[in-house]
């Protein structure tokens, strides 16, 4: 291997060594509860160094998101995949139960990147974090055309309604599936209430997103 072959790699490795660390933090402190130094202490790094990488926390939590959104992409693709025509909607609402019941960190800042609190500062940032948000961004994309797809063929197969907008019913699902996730404190008292999980609760839902969507003419 050439010496500039090796210094690529010991850059690559310290830069996934700094991934680790803030992840480890975030998920552990907080996002709010950290702070750039936190994390330079973390890798055992002096903050000039943690720089050269990430411009600033921010761009770190990016990188940590994008981990995050490559497995959810992952498993969305595999079940969807495997899944037959209408089936593959009820594919996408599993798919994102699944992940955020076995990563629910990644689901916590995930959740930072959705809300928009990020809007104003990733301008400013340098470009390899505004590539993980670009990213993080064509993976989403490539998840909401999945679900569209699955509806056209729906349509298309005369298994939901011809009257439906397909696009604007992807938005609607997609839009609805991260507010099942992560419900209000309201709903969740209510759930609790009744004694019914997250999960009855999506099953739930998908099967209301099924029937609103069918063709009822068929």
């Amino acid at each position: 291997m050439s010496t500039a072959a090796r210094r690529m790699r010991e850059k690559e490795q310290r830069k996934q060594s700094i991934i680790d660390a803030a992840e480890k933090l975030f998920f552990t402190k907080g996002y709010d509860n950290v702070s750039m130094n936190d994390i330079a202490k973390e890798v055992e790094l002096n903050r000039a160094t943690l720089y050269i990488y990430f411009k600033n926390k921010e761009a770190l939590c990016f990188a940590v998101i994008l981990r995050g959104v490559k497995i959810l992409n992952e498993m969305v693709k595999n079940n969807v995949k495997s899944a037959i025509d209408t089936q593959k909607i009820n594919a996408m609402g599993k798919s994102y139960y699944t992940f955020f019941s076995l990563y629910p960190q990644y689901f916590e800042v995930y959740t930072y990147f959705q809300s928009g609190r990020f809007g104003s500062d990733v301008v400013g940032l340098r470009r390899p974090a505004w590539d993980d948000v670009r990213e993080i961004t064509r993976l989403q994309k490539e998840i909401f055309d999945m679900l569209h797809l699955a509806i056209k063929n729906g349509i298309k197969m005369g298994k939901f309604s011809s009257k439906l907008d397909s696009l604007y019913a992807t938005f609607l699902v997609m839009n609805a599936l991260d507010t099942i996730l992560n419900p209000p404190p309201m709903i969740m008292k209510e759930l609790k209430d009744r004694e019914i999980n997250l999960y009855e609760f999506e099953a739930d839902f998908m099967y209301f997103v099924n029937e609103l969507l069918k063709n009822k003419e068929s």
